[in-house]
């Protein structure tokens, strides 16, 4: 038994590294082709290619290419073998295919476990560096306007008049701070704006005008201020509040949900986002355990056939995701079992025809 078990883990990890890299390589391709004429342009040469494709594979593939790859390492580990009725004659010596598998959902559970590890760590820096650039490109954009023009972030809607990238200076600024069911807040005209080094703005002559929205028919209240630094949260959570979810380990994360609940903000898509992740590395073991029969029924209708079911079988598990996420965020409040229902069901599923193997 020792001897079959390390056989089928070496064939399930070795399909899995394969299977891998093979996806990674042809969304590389893909990724290049897409953007060829924005490498042409760029001076970085190979090297901003390359840099561009070690940031955004990890951090917007790795997710969905680690569960695929261990499902198709599961189908293929027992659908090469059950082609040549290897596992049919395992199963007339008294081996049960259940047997041959459970260490194959072993190897499945640690590769899992890396997984989560490997997300919350370098896959977290890789999107962390990405998302600064990305913001670096958005505060380039404020600088690139000859005439007035909108900028948004979050609650804040601002209109400029004039920008100078030399000085990092704003003129004719309007800020309007808004509720999230769209109700003013607060107005704020300012002469011009410095944009300092953490990204803060700081306006200089300021005509600040705070609405009541309870009292929508009451006047505004007003004062003049030469100086203000707008802060765009409550101070203690400010950082935290004004990072991005995306960039955030889960346990940062789970404190930012914290910190918008204790600020008053709507929590449900953040709380969505953290448990869609927490569901990631599971997915490695479930992919695994729904791949396993699929291989097993080889012997019966065929690889081809069984290869289809399994791509429709993990083309339902997406779109049921994705569908129980859009219903969640879209509701009245955050639904954070539904992305657990929709693995649970899978696994049921899974489950059921693991244990049906040979029956």
């Amino acid at each position: 038994m020792k001897i079959l078990s390390r056989r089928f883990l070496a064939s399930y990890l070795t399909f899995y590294l394969a299977i891998l890299f093979a996806s990674i390589l042809v969304i590389s391709i893909v990724e290049m082709m897409l953007n060829f004429d924005d490498f042409l342009d760029s001076s970085d040469g190979f090297l901003g290619l390359g840099t561009y494709l070690f940031l955004r594979i990890p951090t917007y593939y790795l997710s969905y290419l680690a569960p695929f790859a261990s499902f198709g390492a599961a189908f293929l580990a027992f659908a090469l073998p059950a082609r040549v009725h290897e596992i049919l004659a395992l199963q007339a010596g008294g081996i049960s295919p259940q047997v041959i598998a459970t260490p194959l959902l072993g190897a499945a559970a640690l590769v899992a476990a890396a997984t989560l590890l490997l997300n919350e760590t370098w896959v977290l820096d890789v999107s962390r560096t990405l998302h600064a650039q990305k913001s670096h490109d958005e505060e380039e954009q404020l600088f690139q306007a000859r005439s007035s023009f909108w900028y948004r972030k979050g609650a804040f809607l601002y209109n400029v008049r004039s920008a100078d990238r030399e000085s990092r200076s704003l003129y004719g600024v309007e800020v309007f701070e808004r509720t999230r069911a769209g109700e003013l807040l607060r107005r704020i005209s300012a002469s011009s704006a410095q944009i300092l080094p953490d990204g803060a703005w700081r306006l200089r002559d300021a005509t600040i005008r705070r609405f009541d929205t309870g009292r929508p028919e009451s006047a505004p209240t007003t004062h003049i201020a030469s100086e203000i630094d707008l802060e765009l949260g409550t101070r203690g959570d400010l950082a935290l509040l004004n990072a991005d979810p995306q960039a955030l380990s889960l346990l940062r994360l789970r404190a930012y949900i914290d910190a918008l609940s204790r600020d008053g903000r709507d929590a449900k898509r953040p709380r969505l986002l953290f448990h869609s992740r927490l569901t990631e590395p599971i997915s490695v073991v479930l992919f695994a355990l729904l791949g396993l029969p699929l291989g097993f029924g080889v012997g019966r209708q065929g690889i081809a056939f069984a290869a289809l079911q399994g791509l429709g079988v993990v083309g339902l598990f997406y779109t049921a995701r994705a569908l129980a996420i859009l219903s969640a965020s879209s509701g009245p409040s955050a639904a954070a079992p539904a992305t657990w229902l929709v693995v649970g069901a899978f696994a049921g599923y899974g489950t059921w025809r693991f244990l049906r193997m040979g029956r």
